[in-house]
């Protein structure tokens, strides 16, 4: 029984301890995107978030892990832990809305500069004197 217990509080530890390096990790790599925003092609700012998702749901498998030995005793250590995770689980909120913002203004960014190149297209071409539609009527 007390093998048992011990085997526990060591799987709980190194449950808690997995999802400590995995927050840590992907908020270190959330960070690198928010720095890469505006000079990464869309495709690659896709394929970062896929990987990054990909942690995401290693940390909710862990988080199930963890729940799943919720009944033993907690010790100071692995509050500590439990804290910490806490403290990088809300900084990582926090850089997925600055990720969302910077992103939304990358996408308004190009939104407005494309409806002004078709404004110019639409000014020279009405300039020029031509016209998408041919006039058939003759006096």
């Amino acid at each position: 029984m007390f093998q048992d217990q011990m085997n526990n509080e060591l799987d709980l530890n190194h449950i808690l301890h997995q999802e400590l390096d995995s927050f840590h990790s992907v908020l270190q790599f959330s960070e690198k995107i928010i720095e890469q925003i505006d000079t990464l092609p869309i495709s690659a700012l896709s394929q970062m978030v896929e990987y990054r998702q990909k942690w995401i749901d290693q940390i909710q498998k862990l988080e199930e892990n963890r729940k799943k030995l919720a009944d033993q005793a907690i010790g100071e250590d692995e509050r500590l832990i439990i804290r910490n995770i806490s403290d990088l689980a809300r900084k990582l909120v926090e850089t997925d809305d600055r990720i969302y913002r910077q992103l939304q203004s990358r996408k308004l960014k190009f939104i407005k500069e494309h409806a002004d190149l078709i404004a110019v297209r639409r000014q020279n071409k009405s300039a020029n004197g031509l016209s998408n539609r041919m006039d058939i009527i003759q006096e």
